[in-house]
């Protein structure tokens, strides 16, 4: 089998009507970069990735007259890794993830005028894409060929964020909606405000929903070290699950180090990590308990098997940011996968709702994988042809 052509569609959402706010920014528009690897034998890969930034284009950019263009990774997928992929066999991963990987070491890499955020960004939509055409190669679910520990996986919503004229008591309300609807599991977002402010928004939460609810929380990188300790030790008697990523982004290792080693409250980072290194960093001197390397954003499938291993090591377990349809596999696959994110309201994240006309069901609080190759997933058309720009 061989690569004959490679897609990269940026799938573009209109902006909300209302800004989500986490600590210090609000959500922009909702993207998604498509990738579509095609092969001699009529098998189609389909990969999904999302981020970029760091200064860099992400996967699309906007006009100054409001109409959208495909830029940044979507851009890399086709210009770079399509040319250095095709006539190669889909089915050797490893080989090609590496082959991708070196354009960012080797000599005169930035000639190109490509950022490595955009080429891990790349590398992560078109590897995910091969997982897919193994998969279907195979005639075998992703999570099966990744190990198989299990076919259904627990998830948790991601809410909680700050509205213009939000009040405590509509956050309550939102999270009884989210039990009603099954969850039991909720991560809410901090650190907009005052810790005090955090704190009277929690205990509300905490006092409605009682006990059995898991509550996480997900600071987006919004406390220096300090603030980040106070927060911990003013939260603890809530029982929370996990504390996200406490700490300001330059500080996200040895800061959160000493943050981990002052509370009782596990800490959760990793969604911004690129690759194995970063990773290794977070476990080993930033305290991390749940590894939430997100494998859309950064590197792929091929990627994250490696981290898995290193939290198999160290009693770290994986909970990857976004992307259920993605990582309830690879969490289902591993023994150390532990809970996928899910977005259950369209407003917040349309993808679940409008990309896909075959996907897994979520319900009770729990994903249940199909027995289908590959992902599994079968796409809408209509919405690519609405919300697709082709690279």
């Amino acid at each position: 089998m061989k690569i004959t052509d490679i897609e990269a569609i940026a799938l573009v959402w209109p902006p909300p009507e209302k800004h989500f706010w986490t600590a210090l920014r609000p959500i922009g528009r909702v993207n998604e970069l498509l990738v579509r690897v095609h092969t001699d034998d009529g098998i189609v890969g389909i990969g999904e990735a999302h981020g970029a930034g760091m200064g860099f284009p992400g996967i699309y950019r906007e006009t100054n007259d409001g109409a959208i263009e495909a830029a940044g990774a979507s851009k890399l997928v086709v210009e770079v890794l399509k040319p250095l992929l095709v006539g190669e066999d889909p089915l050797d991963n490893e080989r090609l993830w590496e082959k991708m990987f070196r354009l960012n070491h080797q000599v005169g890499w930035t000639s190109a005028g490509w950022g490595r955020p955009q080429v891990l960004t790349g590398i992560a939509g078109v590897d995910i894409a091969l997982w897919d055409i193994k998969g279907k190669a195979a005639n075998l679910p992703v999570y099966k060929l990744l190990g198989g520990a299990r076919n259904t996986v627990p998830c948790y919503v991601t809410g909680g964020y700050y509205q213009d004229g939000k009040t405590v008591s509509d956050l309550v309300h939102e999270c009884e909606t989210y039990a009603d609807m099954g969850y039991r599991a909720i991560k809410l977002k901090i650190g907009h405000v005052s810790v005090e402010e955090d704190v009277e928004r929690v205990r509300a939460v905490r006092d409605s929903l009682g006990p059995d609810m898991d509550l996480m929380l997900d600071v987006n990188e919004g406390y220096d070290v300090p603030t980040a300790i106070r927060a911990a030790r003013l939260l603890e008697p809530y029982d929370i699950r996990w504390l996200e990523e406490p700490v300001h982004w330059y500080d996200r290792i040895e800061g959160l180090g000493k943050v981990a080693d002052s509370t009782t409250i596990p800490i959760a980072s990793g969604e911004n990590a690129q690759h194995r290194w970063d990773a290794r960093d977070l476990i080993n001197r930033g305290g991390v308990k749940v590894m939430q390397f997100d494998c859309t954003r950064n590197s792929g499938i091929t990627e994250c098997l490696k981290i898995a291993g290193m939290c198999a090591m160290n009693n770290v377990r994986l909970a990857p940011h976004h992307d259920p349809q993605v990582h309830g596999h690879l969490v289902a696959g591993v023994e150390v996968g532990e809970i996928v994110e899910t977005f259950p309201t369209a407003d917040r994240d349309p993808i679940w709702e409008e990309l896909f006309t075959v996907r897994p069901e979520i319900r009770n609080s729990e994903m249940t994988l199909l027995d289908r190759p590959g992902w599994g997933i079968e796409l809408d058309e209509d919405a690519l042809r609405a919300r697709g720009v082709w690279a």
